[in-house]
């Protein structure tokens, strides 16, 4: 049920800081404050219940919610942003003042506010699928403040806002497929996967952002003059390709090259993380990308070289240390930066053990850096415009890539905004529309497919469920400016459940 029409109420405040939040409770010192928290996106019943249940049994009742960068309900969640949901609470006359949390939880506003109660809907008796509230109720414990459950008719937004706001009759009907065939599978195949040890080989990159404001063209000549903000350096390449394997995993073994304390730096010092550096000499490609801080978008890109040389000398190390590879699987993530060539490649050919490709095509080795260099391969993970160069088609078809699927594997075909497929080795086809609309950036999403989708492959998990987590993975791993976060497991088990919730 939506609640479209509430009584205004007209005494009510905003309060626009956490200073205003120790004030509030300074002037009140006698009286009994009470605080609601949540993102109160789709308002129903259920709600109104809840704050009239709490004014009840306080003389000011404060609501605070949560700001839109930190939701964490699902791909298009807040459907409302932080000014609209502010305001439909300013039409409800049991709440007193309304405050806007920039933070993941409600810590720092119970820290100042210090309720004398926190209220909380019955649901929360039952689960915390988010599992702010124990570090909330410990904070309040620590200001001399209970918790109240109110004893109100749950309801969920996250499911009215998945049946009447948004999903197409596709998504809807694949939605509803997985739920039926696999909600009891999800958390048993990510525990599944937080068992494995694996190996995985590739190229570093840095990817550096310069922030910077464009101010227009100079006087003298017509060259584009911006001024610079601010700049950051984060992983890319297989560096960001481990991270997230190492969000899920018990344990990787990475091999690459670069300097040792910059690669660290860059995985993030991650103890599950094991480095063998085979070239530690070796310079790691840079890819400078200028950014218009106002719009977040990319002005230009500048790479500081094509690819790298390595000596026989370099080689051999390599060869050394990959002899010593404990585990029967490896993740290939080839961005043809030259590691894997000649002796390397050779020897990845006639590895006996699983692979688990993904060759890049990108604007310095375009049409240079194909998957036909491989002779064999577990699971194939490739763009359109990769399968694309690779069979030298432009008008790519299903039956050209089945021929390429391995005859115990898997291979599989990402499609931006129309989703995914994978072809299994019956060459049953698994298609998967797009559940993430608004992509800030592509860049390293298809590095998400390939590492959510080999490591289910590794677990044995049917390929539609597969092809549906790499969906997702890759949707929210898009939501941010190239590899800036790296979505964790337990954020991506939250938007799944989320996501099912209908």
């Amino acid at each position: 049920m939506m609640i479209k029409n509430f009584l205004v109420h007209t005494r009510l405040m905003r309060l626009k800081s956490e200073n205003q939040l120790r004030t509030l409770r300074g002037q009140n010192s006698k009286k009994k404050i009470g605080l609601c928290h949540g993102v109160f996106d789709i308002l129903h019943d259920g709600h109104i219940e809840h704050f009239k249940n709490a004014k009840e049994k306080v003389d000011i009742l404060v609501v605070s919610i949560t700001s839109k960068p930190f939701v964490n309900k699902g791909p298009r969640q807040p459907l409302n942003n932080d000014e609209k949901r502010i305001n439909v609470l300013n039409s409800i006359k049991y709440i007193d003042y309304v405050f806007l949390n920039k933070n993941k939880d409600s810590t720092i506003v119970i820290n100042n506010l210090k309720p004398n109660l926190y209220f909380k809907g019955p649901d929360y008796l039952k689960s915390d699928s988010h599992g702010n509230l124990i570090c909330e109720l410990n904070v309040l414990k620590k200001n001399k403040g209970k918790v109240f459950f109110t004893k109100t008719r749950t309801q969920s937004s996250t499911k009215i806002f998945n049946q009447n706001y948004g999903w197409s009759k596709l998504q809807l009907k694949q939605l509803n497929q997985i739920k039926k065939k696999y909600s009891n599978k999800i958390e048993e195949y990510i525990h599944k996967i937080s068992q494995l040890k694996i190996n995985i080989i590739g190229e570093p990159i840095i990817d550096k952002y310069e922030y910077c404001d464009v101010v227009g063209v100079t006087t003298k000549d017509p060259v584009l003059s911006i001024l610079s903000k601010k700049s950051s350096m984060i992983s890319g390449g297989v560096l960001a390709s481990a991270k997230m394997a190492a969000s899920f995993v018990k344990e990787v073994n990475l091999f690459t090259y670069g300097n040792e304390r910059l690669i660290k730096k860059l995985t993030g010092n991650k103890k599950n993380i094991k480095i063998f550096n085979i070239a530690k000499t070796q310079k790691i490609q840079q890819k400078t990308r200028f950014i218009n801080s106002n719009r977040q978008e990319k002005l230009i890109q500048i790479t500081n070289f094509a690819k790298n040389t390595f000596s026989d000398k370099e080689k051999k190390i390599f060869l050394t240390k990959f002899k010593k590879m404990k585990y029967k699987n490896l993740i290939v993530c080839d961005f043809g930066i030259g590691l894997i060539e000649n002796e390397i490649l050779n020897f990845i050919n006639n590895l006996k053990v699983k692979k688990y490709l993904n060759v890049q095509t990108n604007s310095i080795n375009l049409g240079f850096n194909l998957f036909t260099k491989y002779n064999n391969y577990t699971y194939l993970c490739l763009d359109t415009r990769e399968w694309e160069l690779a069979l030298n088609n432009k008008n790519l078809a299903i039956k050209n890539i089945r021929k390429f699927v391995p005859k115990n594997g898997q291979v599989s075909i990402t499609m931006g905004k129309n989703g995914a497929k994978i072809i299994d080795n019956k060459l049953s086809e698994y298609f998967c529309p797009t559940f993430v609309s608004n992509v800030k950036d592509t860049t390293g999403s298809g590095d998400a497919f390939h590492i959510i989708t080999s490591m289910l492959m590794l677990v044995k998990a049917e390929p539609d469920l597969t092809v549906f987590f790499g969906n997702i993975y890759a949707g929210m791993h898009g939501q941010n400016l190239g590899n800036t976060e790296i979505i964790s497991k337990k954020k991506f088990l939250q938007n799944i459940n989320s996501i099912l919730n209908t």
